[in-house]
């Protein structure tokens, strides 16, 4: 999505964009490192304007350069250990000093945002974002990730320093109309016939997630020869179990048995009424307290998320492996 909106407006109004994503950074110094690099790397093309760049940028920071067939292959910032706190400021201002410097409008989009929680002082690192970024003008923030609830808390909670940062919006997932067309002509393309019941029950099936949706069409797509029957797309199902199937078993031996049992009750139950003493004693849980206990395990281990107080899987094979391989009726 963020994508697809910097194809449409990136040449208006002399906008830059910087993309980050923080699926592998573990640490509020990779952080830094990360984020310097990237930042230098989106707004400089040609080394003569990076090196002169580096005369007003600079104070407690050391660029570092690596060169490829005239290119820049790697673009690294180093800092004094003794002056750490002073870099780290330096280098969340960075991009409103290049934005101020080169006249432009710079638009800073950081994945998985959510991950910073990882870091050893989660709260401490929040803080020092926003006490930099709040007062810049020339630089918009499109922060984002995966986790709604995690995101939820970070720009929804009075408590946060990110809270009331800006505007939060939660994008819905592709309607099964649009996925129903996409599939349909994909299968066309390549002189195969599927069917509209078969499309929208790849949508239904995967829940309109969007790789599922793909890695299930392929599968079927390519199980077939002219048209799709019941037979090859039943067959379809059982192949995307499979493939996912060892990295399932490996979620699984890695629960605890309460979490084990909260999930049974999740694929058995539709009431939604996760804590209520039929619950408790049907799955043979102690408590409310260890229910709620364990589904925030499972939440911290991204099986599951929850949105608007309702838990709800992640992975729908993962939740079909469960039902079918696992706690089968």
């Amino acid at each position: 999505m963020v994508k697809v909106l910097e194809r449409k407006i990136r040449n208006k109004n002399k906008l830059v964009f910087c993309h980050l994503d923080m699926f592998n950074i573990s640490s509020e110094i990779d952080f830094y490192h990360h984020f310097s690099s990237a930042v230098l790397q989106s707004t400089h093309n040609k080394m003569q304007d990076l090196l002169e760049s580096f005369k007003h940028l600079f104070t407690n920071l050391k660029p570092n350069i690596s060169i490829e067939a005239g290119e820049i292959a790697k673009l690294t910032v180093d800092f004094d250990s003794e002056k750490a706190e002073a870099s780290f400021i330096e280098i969340l201002n960075l991009p409103e000093k290049i934005a101020k410097r080169k006249k432009v409008k710079l638009v800073i989009c950081i994945d998985e945002f959510q991950n910073l929680e990882r870091f050893k002082d989660p709260l401490l690192f929040q803080q020092r974002l926003r006490a930099s970024w709040q007062h810049h003008q020339n630089v918009v923030y499109v922060l984002y990730g995966s986790k709604r609830s995690m995101l939820s808390t970070i720009f929804e909670s009075q408590s946060m320093p990110f809270y009331r940062f800006g505007d939060v919006l939660y994008l819905k997932k592709i309607e099964s109309s649009h996925w129903i067309k996409f599939i349909q002509n994909s299968f066309k393309k390549t002189n195969k016939k599927i069917a509209k019941k078969y499309a929208l029950r790849i949508t239904e099936l995967m829940e309109n997630h969007t790789y599922y949706v793909q890695q299930l069409s392929h599968i079927v797509w390519n199980n077939t020869n002219m048209e799709v029957t019941d037979t090859i797309f039943e067959n379809s199902i059982r192949d995307i179990i499979g493939r996912n199937a060892m990295m399932f078993e490996s979620m699984f031996d890695g629960l605890s048995s309460n979490q084990i049992k909260v999930l049974h009750m999740l694929i058995d139950d539709t009431t939604g009424k996760y804590t209520g003493a039929a619950q408790i004693k049907k799955y043979n849980l102690i408590s409310s307290a260890n229910i709620i206990q364990a589904l925030k395990a499972l939440e911290n281990k991204e099986i599951i998320d929850r949105f608007e107080g309702s838990p709800q899987f992640n992975d729908p094979v993962f939740r079909m492996w469960l039902r079918i391989r696992v706690f089968p009726k």
